[in-house]
């Protein structure tokens, strides 16, 4: 292995270990399934490996990473949305969602689900690459490829639409008294309807 080649697996291990929790949960949470997330995963460094050379140096490999990430999703989601259509052609099978999930039973985290997913894709998407991983709005400019003025007011404006949603979500709750402590004062918890 010549020198050049060793600088270039170091660059790309110090690349990948710095980068892929990150890039791992931002496809989880916008994959269908843990073999789609790790597909995803897999080709954004895959990705990263070929083109390597292109890969910023510095701070901009963070954002050109989930940059990345963000087009190979779409692709899998267009891949997925094909493979839907011709299995609705084939066959119409409905889906049964059980509404499990890992946080069932953590109505505030429920409610931060549920709030997510009354948002529009394009706001959960820039609410999520803020809050969830991290990235300032510089950063998420660079991932969405717009104006970095423009980032930061998608963020204004999902972060105030969160808000509505989940504070419609909370309103819904009704407290319910649990116990009263020696001091007197009851201890209220939330109950959905």
């Amino acid at each position: 292995m010549t020198e050049a080649e060793r600088e270039r697996r170091q660059r790309f291990d110090a690349l990948f270990k710095e980068n892929v929790t990150g890039i791992a949960s931002y496809c989880g949470w916008r994959s269908r399934s843990t073999g789609d997330e790790q597909d995803a995963v897999a080709e954004v460094f895959l990705i990263a490996w070929r083109r390597l050379d292109d890969v910023p140096k510095g701070d901009g490999a963070r954002p050109w990473l989930y940059a990345t990430a963000r087009r190979v999703m779409a692709n899998q989601a267009r891949a997925n949305a094909r493979r839907a259509r011709l299995g609705e052609k084939l066959s119409y099978q409905p889906v049964a969602e059980d509404g499990s999930g890992p946080h069932a039973d953590d109505s505030l985290t429920e409610r931060v689900y549920d709030a997510l997913g009354v948002l529009g894709p394009r706001d959960r998407e820039v609410l999520l690459l803020a809050e969830w991983e991290g990235l300032n709005p510089a950063e998420i400019a660079k991932v969405l490829r717009c104006p970095a003025v423009t980032a930061r007011g998608r963020l204004h404006r999902a972060r105030r639409r969160f808000r509505e949603a989940f504070d419609e979500l909370r309103s819904a709750v009704s407290p319910s008294v649990v116990s009263e402590p020696s001091g007197g004062t009851p201890i209220y918890v939330h109950q959905l309807p």
